[in-house]
């Protein structure tokens, strides 16, 4: 890689959409959520700390340095790639033993998260985010609605258990890729700012909403469950009909 390229992969990892940038949010959303201290940072916290400043890396959010590199337009964000890296982050950090519940809402949104490749040419987030239409709009924001409401369900990050900065760091992480779903692709100034602010903003009350709604997701409670399983399954069914020619 050029000199140029590795710079800017650098700069995305340590400083924005990762490092300093998603340090920041998780310091927000350790705040906001009011998350336990827990224990001390072990090997398991070094590993999701990594994997999760990896994935938030990978956000194509406005501005990203990634943008930037070759090829023509930057390089592929892969959706996937990003999901996973967050699927093995919160399993790092989540607590056992994994309810049946904890599962079927993991499946779920897997599946619509995949399906949403249906509606793009590719797995990259910014074709899938790009992808014009209702109905590829549609399972897109329910896709991010069923994620947002399973995520304090499957990971539980308030119940203290380990690291409170590899739980933090975990959740930035997640709302980072998440949340990038629903953002146009290629923003830029003075537009491309806002959308970073908004994205602040949206962390910061998503934090609030774990603190008011701990018990809740402590107890696994029956309806979360019944949303974050309704919107998967409808984002699923939105994006096999978006996907129809």
């Amino acid at each position: 890689m050029d000199p140029l390229g590795l710079l800017l992969e650098v700069v995305a990892f340590a400083a924005y959409p990762g490092g300093l940038f998603l340090a920041a949010m998780a310091w927000i959303t350790a705040r906001g959520a009011g998350l336990a201290r827990g224990g001390a940072l072990d090997v398991r916290g070094l590993a999701a700390i990594a994997i999760a400043v990896v994935a938030a890396a990978m956000a194509p959010l406005p501005g990203t340095p990634a943008a930037s590199l070759p090829p023509s337009g930057g390089a592929t964000p892969n959706l996937i790639a990003a999901v996973l890296a967050i699927v093995v982050a919160g399993s790092l950090v989540a607590p056992d033993p994994w309810s049946i519940r904890r599962r079927i809402l993991v499946a779920f949104g897997g599946i619509s998260i995949v399906l949403l490749g249906l509606v793009a040419t590719s797995f990259a987030t910014t074709d899938i985010s790009g992808t014009p239409g209702r109905a590829a709009a549609a399972a897109r924001i329910l896709a991010v609605i069923a994620v947002l409401v399973a995520f304090p369900l499957v990971v539980k990050p308030q119940q203290p258990g380990g690291s409170v900065a590899a739980r933090a760091i975990v959740v930035a992480a997640s709302l980072e890729v998440v949340l990038a779903i629903v953002i146009p692709p290629a923003q830029r100034w003075p537009v491309a700012p806002l959308w970073v602010a908004g994205l602040v903003v949206a962390v910061a009350a998503y934090a609030l909403l774990l603190r008011v709604g701990r018990a809740a997701t402590q107890r696994e409670h029956l309806s979360l469950v019944a949303v974050a399983s309704v919107c998967s399954i409808a984002a699923s069914v939105t994006a096999v009909i978006a996907a129809r020619p």
